[in-house]
């Protein structure tokens, strides 16, 4: 009787110790590099741009990031997860602002078309911010990065 119970008691302390390790090993979350607040406000000759995507993209090995600047102008950028701001490094930035579409009414005769590559004329989405702001390659805007810092960095573009 006193080896079943000792038995027992080991088996019991083997199952805890290997749902601990497992526990302990699974709930570590992804291995991230660190990221850095990084918040601002998007003008356009002095005026709030609401609804704008504003994007960091790498110079230096780092993942980009991206922000929607609300009816302030104001954004905040995320890389992994929501609001958890870029990589330390400097980047290259662009702004762009689509058109908003208005929903069109379908009638019973319309057929459907999907919208894409081989649509007659379909360019896409039309963006209302000057152009030099959306090239990914020749954008004029730049931004650093610092760790360890609240990052504010806000653009006035110009016309």
């Amino acid at each position: 009787m006193q080896f079943a119970n000792i038995l027992g008691k080991k088996v019991v302390f083997l199952l805890f110790m290997c749902c601990w390790c497992l526990f302990v090993s699974c709930s570590r979350g992804p291995d991230r590099p660190a990221t850095w607040n990084v918040h601002g406000v998007i003008t356009l000759d002095g005026q709030p741009v609401s609804d704008a995507i504003v994007s960091f993209l790498a110079n230096d090995n780092q993942r980009p990031a991206n922000g929607f600047t609300d009816s302030t102008g104001s954004y905040e950028l995320t890389t992994f997860s929501r609001g958890d701001g870029a990589m330390e490094g400097t980047f290259r930035v662009t702004v762009v602002k689509y058109e908003k579409q208005a929903a069109k009414a379908a009638t019973a005769n319309e057929e459907y078309v999907p919208a894409g590559p081989g649509r007659p004329n379909d360019r896409g989405p039309k963006n209302i911010l000057p152009k030099q702001y959306a090239d990914q390659t020749n954008t004029p805007l730049t931004a650093t990065v610092q760790s360890k810092r609240d990052n504010s960095i806000s653009f006035d573009l110009t016309k």
